[in-house]
Order: structure tokens, then sequence, then C-alpha cells
């Protein structure tokens, strides 16, 4: 049985990996993520909450929490496109990248407001960019990370 599964995922791996070596799929898979999960969180942004009633203070942090991480994962996203097509600045394309992301979570609260049993408020704004805040202050960390490594490797 185990064999079977091996083979399986053998096979598979063979006629998958000429697809993700392929340059098209190298150059559009960043992009094609970012659409899939910007589209995913304007989809989840248009389900009516009125059937959610949150009585628990934990699952109220929870939910926000799960909020800073979409926008953490959004900010990410813009960021790797701005590496791969401004060739400016790593801190540049880090604003940016938060400056996007920011302004998502702005019309993604502003098209709430047309959702029925929802409502955009500034808090959330407040709390998506947080996300995305603390996913460019670890993308930073990241980046001074290796910088110091490389400087010690020399």
């Amino acid at each position: 049985m185990k064999s079977d599964k091996q083979t399986w995922l053998k096979k598979f791996e063979v006629k998958l990996a000429p697809i993700l070596n392929h340059r098209h799929f190298k150059k559009y898979e960043k992009w094609a993520s970012l659409i899939i999960w910007m589209l995913a969180i304007y989809y989840l942004s248009s389900k009516s909450l009125t059937f959610v009633v949150v009585t628990d203070f934990w699952e109220f942090i929870l939910r926000k929490m799960a909020h800073m991480f979409e926008y953490g994962v959004l900010n990410l996203l813009i960021f790797r496109i701005l590496g791969q097509t401004e060739k400016r600045h790593y801190y540049w394309n880090l604003f940016w990248a938060l400056f996007f992301t920011i302004l998502y979570a702005i019309s993604d609260e502003y098209h709430q407001t047309f959702t029925i049993g929802r409502v955009g408020i500034y808090t959330d704004v407040l709390i998506d960019s947080a996300g995305a805040l603390v996913a460019a202050w670890l993308m930073f960390l990241n980046h001074k990370h290796k910088e110091i490594l490389k400087s010690l490797n020399k």
C-alpha cells in the first residue's frame, strides 16, 4: 500500500515539475497567488454576518487575529511582487507594500458598507493595518538578520 502511494506521488512530481519550473509559471505565480488571496478576502467580506453573534471574548480576539493574519499575508504577497517588478531599495518596496495593503483594507471596509449584515468601521482598518505592519516588521527583521549574517561571513 505504501509503495502505491509513493509511486503515485513520484508520477505526480514528474508531471508537475516541468510546470513548476517553467519560466512563465515562475513569472506569474506571484501575481496569481496575490489575486487569489485578494479575491478570498473580498469573498469573505461579502458574506453577511447577521447569523454570527460573538459572545465570547476569546472568540472576538481570535477573529481579529485572523484579520491581522490575512492582511499580513496580503502585505507579504504584495512585497514579493514589488521585489520582482520594482528593482528598487528593499525599504522602498516594504513601504509601498504596506501602503497598498492599507489601501486594500480601507477599500474592503468600504465594500462592507454595501453588504447586508456588515458594517465598515475604521477600527477594523486599524486592526488590518496592524497585521500588515507586523508582517512588514518581521520582513524587516529577517532582512536585517540576513545582512548581519552576510557581514559576518565576509
